[in-house]
Order: structure tokens, then sequence, then C-alpha cells
């Protein structure tokens, strides 16, 4: 994932509420997934966001055993 941070380039998100990506000015921050520097890294962060989870699922599995 890449973020820029040059305040005059662009930001992109994925939006919870629209399940679209948008631009910088969007939805509120609460409603959304970002920033990225790209449309097309936007457009899967949910699907990164839950291999995410399923990953630090299964290490808290195995830290329990």
């Amino acid at each position: 994932m890449t973020v820029n941070t040059n305040r005059d380039a662009k930001n992109y998100y994925w939006c919870l509420e629209h399940h679209q990506v948008e631009e910088s000015i969007g939805c509120g921050s609460t409603t959304r997934i970002g920033p990225y520097a790209t449309a097309a890294e936007a457009a899967t962060a949910l699907e990164r966001t839950r291999q995410r989870k399923a990953e630090q699922d299964a290490r808290d599995a195995d830290d329990q055993k």
C-alpha cells in the first residue's frame, strides 16, 4: 500500500457506505478506508482488510493453544 504524502496529490478511499472508490473529497472518515495513492489500491481495500483480519484471527487462535 502506498500513500501520497504530497498535499497536492489526489488520494483515493474505499467508501463503506457507497461501495465505491472516492477521491479525497468524499464521505466522512468514519465511512471509508484509506487513503491510497491509486484508485486500484482503494478498490481492493476491503478485500485486503478481510485478508488481514483472517490472518490475525489465525495468529490469535495459535496464541490460545
